[in-house]
């Protein structure tokens, strides 16, 4: 097994912040309207990219479906602008609501296949109103590739309370509040994340570990694979987190800064 930890200093996100921005999203999505398939907001607009497939909308078995061209252009548009050739090679997403109670849970099961691969996988929020638990699950296969690594199964599971609990209070967490997981093939990694306050509380410092292993019948080669193979992976590792917390800090400031009524006109604004 190869163990990588990476350190960064994250702007937070305070959880009020967080309980007003999913209320406004949640919000903006039961103040839209179905009609022939169509989403309309509650100014008129219509959805882009996105109609109601099957079923009632925001109701169990309610089925979305966006078509983007492949070769550049979305749905009609792109098959327009490339002839009708385009129309034949088309990237389509379906998601489907499992569940939708704001004092229960959100569900969505979704599916995407397109010209370089298919996926499925779930989601869902519980606690819509009150965050405790986002947990995701999915598959995905890549076409024109045939080996073990064409195959990709990931889970994630992040608990809110505990997340806050350790980035504000630094009580310490008992478990890591953010697990992931991905296997590919002979090989496993596992990704971890706590939190705890920074400096004068004015950031998070958050502990990235990641644990690679093999696994199956070529475990023994893939983990000398690994052994071998550390430092490279620890500067891919070191270079994907602090991007990932470059890209952070320069967007999450900028949104806890809204308020509800600021973002809910963000939401509606967005094209």
């Amino acid at each position: 097994m190869v163990r990588i930890a990476r350190t960064v200093a994250l702007a937070p996100v305070p959880r009020p912040w967080l309980v007003d921005a999913l209320g406004a999203l949640t919000d903006l999505a039961e103040s839209t309207t179905a009609e022939n398939g169509h989403l309309l907001l509650p100014d008129g607009r219509q959805v882009p990219e996105l109609r109601l497939a099957e079923g009632r909308h925001l109701r169990p078995g309610a089925v979305y479906e966006s078509t983007e061209d492949a070769d550049g252009g979305k749905g009609e548009a792109g098959a327009r602008e490339k002839g009708a050739d385009a129309g034949r090679r088309t990237d389509t997403v379906r998601i489907t609501v499992e569940e939708w109670r704001r004092t229960r849970a959100l569900r969505v099961a979704f599916s995407g296949s397109g010209s370089d691969g298919d996926v499925t996988g779930r989601a869902a929020l519980i606690g819509p109103d009150r965050p405790d638990r986002v947990e995701l699950s999915g598959r995905a296969a890549l076409k024109g590739v045939r080996s073990p690594l064409s195959r990709f199964d990931a889970e994630a599971e992040l608990r809110c309370g505990d997340w806050w609990q350790a980035a504000e209070q630094d009580s310490g967490a008992r478990r890591p509040p953010l697990r992931a997981r991905l296997t590919c093939g002979p090989a496993r990694a596992d990704l971890t994340a706590v939190p705890r306050p920074g400096h004068d509380h004015e950031d998070w410092e958050v502990t990235v570990t990641v644990r690679l292993r093999g696994r199956g019948p070529l475990r023994p080669l893939v983990s000398l694979g690994l052994g071998l193979a550390r430092r490279p992976l620890a500067r891919a590792v070191a270079e994907a987190v602090d991007d990932a917390a470059r890209d952070w800090n320069a967007g999450v400031p900028q949104l806890t800064a809204l308020g509800r009524e600021e973002l809910g006109r963000r939401f509606l604004s967005e094209p």
